[in-house]
């Protein structure tokens, strides 16, 4: 897959410089207890960020909290770096994200950041309750949702003067290994389970986030066409690939140290979703990036274009039209 770089070759990307300065800046992150998502809200609250660390877990996502306290991280006031916050949210159930996006309507009045980086990677793709499998559901359906109840208070902040505000979505490259053929027509659509195929678990999992590409294009159009169009970018990312099994394995020193030739740490792979929330070369250049962009993780930051599916309108479309009938039969 072709790839035209938005930054000058050899160019090395630096949260430590390259970040815009957030101060004052409210941000959401999902998924922000664990891996690539607590690096990512690690550096935004050395960004000076106030973080809501979106989890569903509430001792873990407390641990984490506590670790970054530790750290020197986010403990609010005048003299720390940033402030983080828990926000309990439960992608497992589109009407239990809807209530913790009211929730956090609640308590803020601006937000300048959603990186929708939670995810789940295993399932059988089974349908769940409402009919459709949980892989969809978290990596999907529940997003949409959650963005789309904050959508009003993300317009909001980007109708001030001055305003950067940006929604991240993390899909994934897997979305290219899918055969021919996907379409959003049938609820059933969402459950296709490619047991017939080598590495089936992966093609479910590549099914969920073509449907993050074809939503987040749809949603980046969708602004720029209201009235008067809104500010707002919208991208969709591949993230780093990061180690976050070889402490579970037998052997794990010796896994750790075999996985170190092809995977990266958590901190190195959350820098294409530091670049999609703060980089400093998206404010510079907006234009650029506001028009439904899928960005590669090497470097951060790098234009690509996505499958020929991702970039269907039609398809995203029927997308669309069957995620909103879906919610409607749910009440959501």
């Amino acid at each position: 897959m072709g790839t035209s770089s938005s930054k000058p070759a050899g160019e090395k990307f630096d949260p430590k410089k390259d970040l815009v300065d957030l101060k004052g800046k409210v941000v959401i992150v999902t998924g922000g207890n664990k891996g690539i998502g607590f690096a990512t809200v690690s550096a935004l609250l050395r960004a000076n960020a106030k973080v809501y660390l979106a989890a569903r877990n509430e001792e873990r996502a407390k641990a984490a909290i506590e670790s970054l306290h530790n750290a020197g991280l986010g403990k609010g006031g005048e003299h720390n770096l940033g402030e983080v916050v828990w926000l309990k949210l439960d992608l497992g159930d589109p009407r239990e994200a809807k209530k913790a996006a009211e929730e956090f309507l609640k308590l803020e009045t601006r937000l300048d950041v959603l990186l929708n980086s939670a995810g789940d990677m295993y399932g059988d793709g089974a349908p769940g309750s409402d009919g459709v499998s949980m892989m969809h559901i978290v990596n999907y359906i529940s997003p949409y949702v959650f963005t789309r109840t904050l959508l009003p208070l993300l317009k909001q902040t980007a109708a001030e003067p001055g305003s950067d505000v940006r929604i991240a979505n993390i899909s994934s490259t897997v979305h290219t290994w899918l055969p021919a053929g996907v379409q959003y027509k049938e609820i059933s659509d969402f459950n296709v389970r490619y047991n017939w195929r080598p590495f089936a678990n992966y093609l479910r999992y590549g099914n969920s986030k073509l449907a993050v590409i074809l939503w987040s294009r749809h949603l980046q159009a969708q602004l720029l066409a209201s009235d008067p169009p809104s500010p707002i970018t919208v991208v969709a990312l591949h993230p780093g690939v990061v180690d976050t099994a070889s402490h579970t394995l037998p052997f794990p020193k010796l896994m750790k140290w075999l996985f170190s030739f092809f995977l990266v740490p958590a901190d190195e792979g959350a820098y294409n979703s530091l670049f999609a929330a703060a980089s400093k070369k998206i404010r510079e250049e907006p234009e650029k990036y506001r028009t439904g962009v899928y960005l590669m993780e090497k470097p951060p930051g790098t234009i690509a274009p996505p499958s020929a599916a991702a970039q269907d309108d039609k398809l995203g479309e029927d997308l669309i039209q069957l995620t909103e009938k879906f919610l409607k039969d749910i009440g959501v």
